[in-house]
């Protein structure tokens, strides 16, 4: 599996991710599953490619100008298997008015978990997969100090050696119709592998 970054749904230039960048994202796009017949994965996603069996740990700090219904960016991980994709996003996204921290865990359909981060529009984020092969979901504070948001314990029964995707993703679905793009901002983004 190669090293160098890559992009699907992401009609700009790579930006340099050793130094803190954006990515602007067009209303309309998602990456979501829901009965019956949601199926959304046109978001665009700047990532790595390795493999589940490879995969440590990811974080970034994601932030930007909140404004609208599940406006939303963060970290993505990505499991392309020959039964479809499996995937989990974790980071900020706008609903009921104010910033959350968001986690959505996609086996075969979306489960989503928010909590509010009292007027914070910055957050930092880590996935990590611990000892067991689960995938733990953190919110990191000040002085590094870990809150756990969620585990996902249906990741020890991927296979290690199924294609994976590690980066960063936003998503603007603008269910009342907005025109104006969505820009994210990372910072510090770090990818940990074996």
């Amino acid at each position: 599996m190669g090293s160098e970054w890559q992009s699907v749904h992401y009609t700009q230039s790579i930006p340099d991710i050793t130094k803190p960048f954006d990515i602007r994202c067009p209303p309309g796009t998602d990456v979501w599953e829901k009965p019956p017949s949601t199926h959304s994965f046109n978001a665009p996603i700047i990532y790595k490619t390795t493999t589940v069996g490879a995969f440590k740990k990811a974080r970034v700090t994601v932030s930007a100008n909140w404004r609208d219904r599940y406006d939303q960016g963060g970290l993505a991980l990505v499991v392309n298997l020959d039964a479809g994709r499996q995937w989990i996003k974790s980071g900020i996204e706008y609903e009921n008015d104010e910033c959350n921290v968001a986690t959505v865990a996609t086996s075969k359909w979306s489960d989503w978990s928010l909590m509010p981060v009292k007027d914070q529009a910055k957050a930092t984020l880590e996935l990590e997969r611990i000892s067991d092969g689960s995938l733990w979901v953190w919110l990191v504070g000040n002085g590094g100090k870990r809150s756990g948001l969620r585990e996902v314990t249906w990741w020890s029964t991927l296979p290690e050696d199924a294609e994976l995707w590690v980066g960063v993703m936003a998503a603007k679905p603008a269910p009342n119709g907005e025109k104006e793009d969505l820009v994210v901002h990372f910072e510090d983004l770090s990818i940990d592998l074996a």
